[in-house]
């Protein structure tokens, strides 16, 4: 994608718009991946989907649940979004399901932010009511575990 094309990250902190949290709904996705975010209301291109929402721990090893991570600093560190992701009652881009890069099913992408400790995420198209918003969790993700890739 060009670069001119790109949505602009907000400031470190910014929380995500109300009208934008009104129009996704965590509910159960009826497949192994769980939980999933669901647009109720139409979503422009390149919205502000917040910023990844966990604590930063520096090994994964210690960690019971490895679903809610998210590398940064240039994989030295990870972002723990576990505990958040046990709210469902409002959306944070820890309810983001994956899908392929190259499935129609890929809405939504992640920036990593220049500071390299926080992600920032946005709608990649318009999104309508009933799709799933989800990202490529990216093939490190996968390792040792592309049995389980859905």
């Amino acid at each position: 994608e060009n670069v001119k094309d790109q949505p602009v990250i907000p400031p470190i902190g910014t929380g995500i718009a109300g009208r934008v949290i009104g129009s996704i709904e965590i509910r159960d996705t009826g497949n192994p991946k769980g939980w999933g975010a669901f647009c109720v209301s139409k979503l422009a291109r390149h919205e502000f989907l917040g910023f990844y929402d966990g604590k930063e721990v520096q090994s994964i090893d210690s960690l019971l649940n490895r679903e809610y991570i998210m590398a940064i600093k240039g994989g030295v560190a990870y972002l723990d979004g576990f505990e958040r992701s046990q709210n469902r009652n409002v959306f944070s881009p820890v309810h983001l399901n994956h899908a392929d890069k190259s499935s129609s099913d890929c809405n939504c992408l992640r920036v990593l932010c220049e500071d390299n400790a926080n992600v920032a995420f946005f709608t990649s198209r318009t999104i309508q009511v009933g799709e799933e918003l989800c990202f490529d969790y990216g093939q490190n993700y996968w390792v040792g575990r592309e049995h389980e890739k859905i």
